[in-house]
């Protein structure tokens, strides 16, 4: 490559700039934002076209950004700022999981990053405390308040920038431990919106979020879903299931039926029935079934028999238009035991029929199933049809799995890229 370097260490020396952010220029006597390539040439900023490094620059993980590189100078921060960079470098951020386990009180949590051989590498999110987290949008959570445990208080938190906003209680005065809850973006008026159902009543509560404090408010929302259907899908034990978010544009929830779920089209701020796919070969349907998030589209997932689970995807929401993109055969699977594991029940491929999906990684590849008498979790390649115990350090029964996209967003930055 001569005196060239390449994307990765051009950002690496870019990250490194606290450390020596301006070297001395003694032939000219001034200070200068320079990088080192492998050569150990020192090459000025300047010799490099403002595009190449806008285009390399946008490649920098924000939590790096923003603790590490904006301080820099008052000229990068601004440039950091900017509309087009934050949107283009979040275009840019990889997804990864966001796993929590442990009471609803004190959750353990955990991002991770599963790569092409399965092996997961895993981080703190960065937060000194965290509760349930509901739903991801733009790299902005919604989780609940951490010091608050009676009033039903939600908070909006950016963990790469800290940026964090509390929402006031709710209006039904839930505590939010079995209702469910999401971050959303209304392309129609351009802001971020909660979006609440609780429990008692089974009624929704849409909190709207703008630039203006004074226009916060909760507002309650009548709903004739359930006319004309013979019988709600619920009783008075039903649980709301954690929500499916896609793109915080659409949301869906499991609500107990085998012939449709709850469906809510953020723009329209409407809530709808989505039937599932038409399977003319199964005679006995269950709606022991998952619904998933897979690279940006809606996955339902069952196992219509003991050896085999199908993946669909819903590739037109409003036309209702599925398609079967995979089938788990069990005798197709190569199972990879641990190897350092002598229990008999981990070192066999379970049975297909007893894993349900909890979530998707890697753009969609790769299926998070878990076990669902004694929990165990495993992770399934849909490429290579390879299967392996899923275990991260001091995480056992995680409760949550949400897909996370890191940003520079905050409230006060509308981004265009989710606009119509």
């Amino acid at each position: 490559m001569g005196d060239e370097i390449d994307d990765i260490e051009f950002a690496r020396q870019m990250l490194s700039l606290q450390v020596n952010k301006y070297e001395e220029n003694r032939n000219r006597g001034m200070k200068q934002k320079q990088v080192v390539d492998k050569s150990h040439n020192i090459i000025p900023l300047s010799d490099f076209e403002e595009k190449i490094i806008f285009n390399i620059l946008v490649k920098i993980p924000p939590r790096y950004i923003h603790k590490n590189v904006m301080p820099v100078c008052k000229t990068w921060k601004e440039v950091f700022s900017r509309t087009c960079f934050i949107e283009q470098n979040f275009k840019e951020s990889k997804s990864e999981l966001l796993i929590q386990s442990g009471y609803t009180r004190h959750m353990k949590t955990k991002l991770i990053d599963i790569g092409e051989d399965l092996e997961c590498e895993s981080r703190d999110l960065g937060l000194n405390k965290t509760r349930k987290i509901h739903s991801s949008c733009d790299g902005l959570i919604l989780m609940s308040e951490p010091d608050d445990f009676y009033f039903g208080k939600l908070r909006v938190i950016n963990p790469a920038t800290k940026f964090c906003i509390t929402i006031p209680g709710c209006p039904s005065h839930c505590e939010h431990g079995t209702c469910s809850a999401a971050l959303v973006f209304d392309s129609s008026t351009e802001q971020y919106k909660v979006v609440h159902i609780f429990k008692y009543c089974f009624g929704f509560e849409i909190f709207n979020l703008s630039n203006a404090d004074e226009n916060w408010k909760w507002e309650r929302v009548d709903s004739a879903l359930w006319e004309g259907l013979n019988n709600q899908p619920f009783d008075d034990n039903f649980c709301w299931k954690n929500l499916v978010s896609i793109n915080g544009r659409i949301l869906h929830w499991y609500v107990n039926s085998s012939e449709y779920f709850v469906s809510m089209d953020v723009k329209e701020g409407k809530f709808s029935i989505t039937y599932l796919p038409e399977r003319d070969e199964v005679v006995n349907k269950t709606n022991n079934y998952a619904l998933i998030q897979l690279n940006g589209f809606l996955s339902f997932i069952t196992c219509d028999s003991e050896a085999t689970m199908d993946v669909w995807i819903l590739e037109d929401f409003h036309g209702q238009i599925w398609s079967k993109k995979h089938t788990i055969v069990a005798e197709l699977t190569h199972y990879v035991s641990p190897s350092k594991s002598t229990r008999p029940n981990e070192r066999s491929m379970p049975e297909i029929g007893k894993l349900i999906a909890v979530g998707g990684a890697r753009n969609g590849e790769v299926l998070i199933l878990k076990h669902q008498k004694n929990s165990k979790e495993y992770l399934y390649d849909t490429k290579s049809r390879v299967m392996k115990m899923f275990n991260i350090y001091n995480m056992r029964n995680s409760e949550s799995f949400v897909t996370h996209k890191e940003s520079l967003f905050s409230m006060k930055r509308i981004p265009s890229i989710w606009r119509s």
